[in-house]
């Protein structure tokens, strides 16, 4: 599928999702979410091509395979809960999609320990400390 095809069939779902929203407002929240789960499910090819390039590409050094694997993560993590906090605006639940973002950010900070820790232990090999 290409990015033509995805953008048509973004603008008719919009389109489906308002006309259907002023009749039954539940009815829309369930046609975007069943759009993101199509979307996501395409996406994932692509996604998994261009992660098997990254980890054939970043193989030769040392910590990359446990650098990669947190950077992976992290991205999931952003676009699976920027999507889901969009669609709780969308719904109106606003606080539900601030929970979601604040909820994502502590999760990325403790995933990301293990770098901070690494980065660390570099510094302290530079300076023999």
């Amino acid at each position: 599928m290409n990015i033509l095809s995805i953008i048509i069939i973004s603008v008719v779902v919009s389109v489906l999702a308002v006309l259907v929203k002023q009749n039954n407002p539940a009815y829309s929240v369930l046609l975007i979410i069943a759009f993101a789960v199509i979307i996501i499910s395409v996406t994932l090819s692509y996604l998994i091509s261009l992660t098997d390039n990254i980890v054939d590409t970043v193989n030769s050094i040392e910590y990359a395979s446990e650098f990669l694997k947190i950077l992976l993560k992290a991205i999931a993590i952003c676009i699976l809960s920027d999507l889901a906090s969009n669609i709780c605006k969308d719904a109106g639940n606003t606080t539900v999609a601030v929970c979601i973002d604040v909820i994502t950010k502590i999760i990325l900070l403790s995933l990301s320990l293990p770098l901070v820790d690494k980065l660390v232990e570099i510094i302290q090999g530079l300076f023999n400390i």
